[in-house]
């Protein structure tokens, strides 16, 4: 009988060896995805700041008028090209610089 209590309280704390290693690579699993979403979303301020400096240096257009409800759309497109464009595999490397320099930091 002593030899199945040591063999049980042996197994829990195997046991609890195994959840905390599994539970620690969950943790940096995610905190891995959260640092390659905050890269992501960086690179999307970036490019809608390229592009917003990019639009600016277009002459006015004639057909279309410079109205407020204008240059809302603009803005709402430039926000959402740029948000599709760093989600891409082939954006402009700036996510993946920045997480493979953060990365040694979690």
């Amino acid at each position: 009988m002593d030899i199945d209590i040591v063999n049980q309280n042996l197994a829990k704390a195997n046991l609890t060896k195994v959840k905390k290693q599994t539970s620690g690579i969950a943790g940096d699993k995610l905190k891995e995805k959260e640092l390659k979403e905050a890269c992501a979303g960086f690179e999307a301020i970036f490019l809608n700041s390229m592009i917003k400096s990019m639009r600016k240096s277009l002459p006015g257009n004639a057909l279309f008028d410079e109205s407020n409800g204008m240059n809302i759309y603009k803005s709402m497109y430039d926000q959402s090209l740029a948000d599709e464009l760093s989600k891409t595999n082939t954006s402009i490397g700036v996510k993946d610089f920045l997480y493979r320099q953060l990365k040694g930091s979690i």
